[in-house]
């Protein structure tokens, strides 16, 4: 078993409850109110601006081409999102791109990103590396699962978009080629790194949960 595969594991129970929030599955039934997805949509935003600064710092630890070049192809994917889902719809509501740092930022997502910075600087880069892809893993968990149980609800909610954006086959690529060089890069460390690791991933997905709880 791949060591993916015992995250996965470990998490489920929590991704599952996250896939449960009331905000998700609203927008998934189209139900959802205006108000709470531009909240939640300016939130998010806020959340990749930092997201993209730690991918290239972390871009730096790189020891090798295919790293390099792996980082390189997530950033332009999530700048790619963030154009896709998050400019689109904050213009749609009045927000200017320029403007939108005036917002403030929830405690959250405050808490969340200097989690995942501190792991660089404490843990290590592969450390950093997981608490990244934690952020991309569950979201593509969140688009799968939502679209196989409300796929005729979504097919006619105006939150169409937002499902497809993470199920759309480069999102899943990207995911999926983070995925298998995170399995490459952990394929020889030791039983107590590989403890640190689990119990990163398992407090990011609990980040993901309050994240998600406060829409």
């Amino acid at each position: 078993m791949k060591f993916s595969d015992k995250l996965y594991q470990k998490v489920h129970y929590l991704w599952k409850e996250t896939s449960e929030k009331s905000f998700l599955i609203e927008m998934a039934k189209g139900t959802l109110d205006e108000a709470r997805f531009k909240n939640y949509i300016v939130q998010d935003y806020l959340y990749l601006l930092d997201y993209i600064d730690i991918i290239s710092h972390v871009s730096n630890f790189a020891d090798s081409v295919q790293l390099k070049d792996f980082f390189y192809r997530i950033m332009n994917e999530t700048k790619n999102e963030i154009y896709r889902v998050h400019i689109p719809n904050m213009e749609k509501f009045g927000i200017c791109c320029d403007n939108v740092t005036s917002y403030r930022k929830a405690h959250v997502i405050n808490e969340y990103v200097g989690y995942i910075r501190n792991n660089l600087y404490k843990e290590g880069f592969l450390a950093c590396l997981l608490a990244l892809l934690h952020c991309s893993w569950i979201y593509a968990y969140i688009g799968k699962s939502l679209t196989k149980k409300y796929f005729f609800e979504i097919c006619k909610s105006p939150y169409k978009f937002w499902f497809d954006a993470y199920t759309c086959s480069e999102y899943v690529e990207a995911n999926r080629m983070w995925i298998d060089i995170f399995d490459n890069e952990v394929a020889n460390i030791g039983t107590n790194e590989k403890e640190k690791l689990y119990q990163i991933f398992e407090t990011c997905a609990h980040y993901e949960n309050k994240f998600w709880s406060m829409f």
